[in-house]
């Protein structure tokens, strides 16, 4: 009221404020001193909170760092304990596998060993062997029933009016007509001696009949080496 635009309202606050002073014993100057002090005393709280707010802000943050410092110093305990770990097992593993090459090496060495032996005591013996075992021929007779006859017993030689040849092909089949259907009645391995009796010349092929030590049969020309 004692801002107040109206002269008489102003003058009648005015009136009244120093009425209520005057029950008081106060001054003007009284309630001047008096809102100063109380304002110097908010100030100094104010100020107080303040700095009191910003040392709890400063205590917490140095606890926070103090315990991330012993977080970070014990992960850097670990992390050494396990490059440590780490680095044992390797040289662990590195022995181990050092004494399994060792053992791999010495194994292959007494097997080489044992094979080398073994081809030395029995080389002779089975040089024996496969120069006496008698060559075998399978032929198909006539009759259907196939037989092996020992080649040993037969002493192959070309009779005159004989043409020699030996077969040129591997199993070269010796047929018992002039034709690719007829029976085959036995196969002769490539360069086994035979003697060319005559030729025919049927269509397009040109038919040798021969003779082997198994019998005589017909071939084609192209199969047979002949001199």
């Amino acid at each position: 009221m004692l801002g107040s635009q109206q002269p008489g309202e102003a003058d009648a606050a005015r009136r009244k404020l120093l009425e209520h002073l005057s029950q008081h014993k106060l001054s003007l100057l009284d309630v001047a001193a008096r809102l100063r002090d109380s304002g110097t005393s908010l100030a100094m709280y104010g100020q107080g909170a303040r700095e009191a707010s910003l040392e709890r802000q400063l205590s917490i943050a140095r606890h926070a760092k103090e315990e991330a410092a012993r977080e970070a110093s014990a992960a850097i305990m670990r992390v050494r304990s396990l490059e440590v770990e780490v680095q044992q097992a390797t040289f662990e593993i590195a022995r181990v596998l050092n004494t399994s090459v060792r053992f791999r090496v010495w194994a292959l060495a007494g097997w080489a060993a044992t094979a080398i032996v073994l081809i030395f005591a029995l080389g002779p013996t089975l040089l024996h062997l496969k120069r006496s075992a008698p060559q075998v021929t399978q032929v198909a007779p006539e009759s259907g029933r196939p037989r092996v006859q020992d080649e040993t017993d037969t002493i192959f030689r070309v009779q005159p009016g004989e043409r020699p040849g030996a077969a040129a092909v591997q199993d070269l089949a010796i047929r018992l007509g002039p034709n690719d259907q007829a029976t085959i009645r036995a196969f002769l391995n490539r360069g086994e001696p035979l003697a060319i009796l005559r030729s025919e010349r049927i269509g397009l092929q040109t038919w040798l009949l021969v003779r082997t030590a198994t019998g005589t049969g017909w071939t084609r020309s192209g199969d047979v080496m002949q001199p």
